[in-house]
């Protein structure tokens, strides 16, 4: 794709990231007015966007996208004027243009000529508007000058002033000759001969619509004026091409106009509130941040935390220092000074932390158009409720969570909805609603994907198990209903009926735990039949540091994020005991696995579980992961508990790959290597199943 106009390559680049940024709006805002058809703050956000796309692009020769925007901005225009309806098809239209759009741009980014045939979007937009000619004719501009006094608080007023003069209200509708191409000139005849007699106050088309020659064969105005009606009509007669005139006093918005307007329009955000719809304020916002390359980004964020361990240390041998020559002067201004170089480097850190932050929004925004997409291709009926989207994430944390959210989204509209006719049958509204929650908690971040279908097929899930060889029958007839749903994390379980392109329940949920957990986090699933499925996803805020507990195990010292400890305990005695082969600790009456770490993580790989130590010579830290039932504690038992402090983390996969129990490193302040735990996949290699735990039980009383 090529521009018509020499545009320099910093040019360029700020046009690709205004596109993207209108893209990004258009897209979002695009899927709400097929719920908000009446809110006339979101339909002028998606016009004006729509047309700062327009004239930036031809500013600088793009002629394919300038067309393209073109064509959107005529049919968002009728749609701003009330002549034209919100449909399934015309969103349909805006979308599949939205899509053309994107490849240009892609195509422009690479510095290639598009293949792309702009035809088959231009006349998808024609047809679209070619259905609603039929409301617009029947229709006319009564709904257009309604909307105006309803939707427009200038309008009311200037109404509100017309009637407290005394003048009268008049509403001119005049009829143009559809065989003139001086249409335009003839509706700023007419304005400016209405003008003259009395306050023209809201006309459609405007007089701004008109200068931009945007006007059909028809002008609609309400005017407040002292002349009877009498008096208007010879004079606009007299106007060339004018085929009918007809004026007649005005009563107010009609109660159709105003039971739609009360029933669809959402209220306007406050000037200068945070989310305001105003393209050109979100623009604004945009033109004060600057654009970091993301390996950049890593780079500071290393360094940083360098000074992170460097400022423990220098904090360290001060302390030391100061201990042993608490009279020296020298000493003191090295304390003060260490002292100074701590809370530097601690805001620096903070900075840092909150540059890598963003609003999980940026993530959720594409999701809208993947439920309606989804929805229309099955025939289904889904309403996507998202909460809490200005919940900040770490954005390494966002980029590994897509895959796996998107997979849950999938299999909610594919196979956790039921069709219309079935949820009917059910007594459910014939619309499913899929909600996406975001929430902090206790340090972490819970992300809840939640639909109201028909749930999971538990017995369903057990066959299966079977079949694949996950599970024996026997032990699958002992699990609770909330352990059994744990089974869908298995590979290659699923319980669809047939495949389908979309996904299969349970099909590649393994590798929607894998990597969850490859962020130290954790899911759940609960299910209730007739009802639906809900699965939680608990995540660090960051993968950058964490607040961690060290422990040492056979002379090497390791870290466990605190968002998985319980408690730390010093057995009392006959509290560890080894019960049908197992190793286990009875804790207040509480029976769960025990692992010795520094067996769990031999490198010869023997089984966790090697012996059982001696009470007086471990402690015990009690894990979990979850909250669901089927997420039973496990009992870590190492040599010593070191110490609480926060923790930088260090990838060892360039080094020496995927390390069992082991996710990352990190150093200490005596520069010491610190090994982090992780912790899900350690409670997976001994966490008892609810049989194991019950027998365990049985023997214990």
């Amino acid at each position: 794709m090529t521009s018509s106009i020499d545009v320099s390559a910093d040019e360029l680049k700020v046009f690709l990231q205004e596109v993207e940024d209108l893209l990004a709006l258009l897209d979002e805002d695009i899927i709400r007015l097929e719920q908000e058809a009446g809110n006339t703050e979101l339909l002028q956000e998606i016009f004006r966007a729509a047309h700062t796309l327009k004239g930036s692009s031809s500013m600088v020769g793009f002629q394919e996208m300038a067309h393209l925007t073109h064509e959107m901005e005529d049919l968002l225009d009728r749609v701003r004027k009330g002549t034209l309806a919100v449909t399934a098809e015309l969103v349909d239209a805006l979308l599949m243009s939205l899509d053309g759009l994107k490849v240009l741009k892609n195509d422009l980014a690479g510095g290639h000529e598009t293949t792309l045939q702009l035809e088959p979007m231009v006349n998808a937009l024609r047809a679209a508007a070619e259905a609603g000619a039929a409301k617009e004719e029947a229709a006319g501009d009564t709904v257009s000058i309604d909307a105006l006094v309803l939707g427009d608080p200038a309008v009311a007023a200037r109404l509100d002033a017309g009637a407290a003069a005394g003048l009268s209200l008049l509403r001119v509708r005049v009829d143009i000759d559809p065989d003139t191409e001086w249409v335009a000139v003839r509706c700023f005849q007419l304005l400016n001969e209405l003008s003259g007699r009395g306050e023209v106050i809201a006309s459609s088309p405007s007089q701004q619509e008109i200068e931009q020659e945007r006007v059909d064969h028809s002008l609609d105005v309400l005017i407040a004026t002292q002349q009877p009606a009498a008096d208007l009509q010879p004079p606009l007669e007299a106007v060339a091409d004018v085929v009918a005139v007809e004026i007649e006093e005005w009563d107010g918005p009609s109660d159709e106009a105003q039971t739609a307007v009360t029933a669809t329009a959402q209220p306007a955000p406050a000037a200068g509130a945070e989310g305001a719809s105003d393209p050109a304020s979100k623009i604004e916002a945009l033109s004060r941040t600057v654009r970091i390359d993301v390996e950049v980004l890593d780079q500071l964020m290393n360094l940083v935390g360098e000074l992170v361990v460097d400022r423990t240390r220098v904090a360290q041998i001060s302390r030391v220092l100061a201990a042993r020559h608490k009279n020296d002067g020298e000493v003191r201004a090295l304390g003060e000074t260490s002292a100074h170089i701590v809370r530097v480097v601690d805001e620096l850190h903070e900075s840092m932390m909150q540059v890598r932050m963003l609003p999980i929004g940026v993530l959720f925004s594409k999701f809208p158009r993947l439920v309606r997409d989804l929805a229309r291709s099955m025939g289904k009926n889904v309403s996507l409720v998202v909460e809490g989207e200005d919940t900040e994430l770490d954005r390494t944390v966002i980029e590994e969570i897509k895959d796996p959210i998107i997979h849950l989204i999938r299999n909610a509209v594919d196979h956790g909805v039921e069709m219309p006719e079935a949820r009917k049958a059910a007594g459910k509204p014939e619309t499913a609603v899929v909600r996406l929650v975001t929430r902090h908690k206790q340090g972490q971040i819970v992300i809840i994907v939640q639909d109201d279908g028909a749930g999971i097929d538990i017995q369903a899930v057990r066959d299966s198990a079977v079949r694949k060889g996950a599970i024996t029958a026997e032990a699958a007839a002992l699990l609770s209903d909330a352990e059994a749903a744990e089974l869908i994390f298995e590979p290659g379980l699923s319980t669809a009926a047939q495949t389908t392109e979309v996904s299969g329940r349970g099909v590649g949920m393994d590798i929607v735990r894998r990597n969850i957990e490859s962020v130290n986090g954790h899911v759940d699933v609960e299910t209730r039949p007739g009802e639906g499925s809900t699965f939680t996803l608990r995540l660090p805020l960051t993968l950058a540091t964490f607040r961690g507990l060290l422990v040492e195990a056979a002379g090497v010292m390791y870290a466990i994020p605190l968002t998985y400890v319980q408690e730390t305990v010093r057995p009392e005695a006959g509290a560890l005991r080894t019960v049908t082969g197992r190793p286990m600790m009875n804790l207040r009456g509480t029976v769960m696995a025990l692992v010795r770490l520094s067996d769990a993580l031999r490198v010869d790989g023997a089984a966790p579980g090697g012996g059982i130590p001696a009470d007086e010579e471990c402690y015990v830290v009690v894990v979990q992961a979850g909250e669901s039932d089927g997420d039973r504690p496990v009992a870590i038992a190492v040599d010593a508990l070191v110490d609480q402090q926060e923790v930088v983390v260090k990838s060892l996969s360039g080094y020496l790959g995927r390390a069992r129990g082991i996710s990352g490193a990190s150093i200490l302040a005596d520069g010491q290597v610190v090994l982090i735990l992780d912790i899900p996949s350690l409670m997976k290699a001994t966490q008892q199943t609810g049989a194991d735990a019950a027998e365990l039980e049985r023997n214990v009383s």
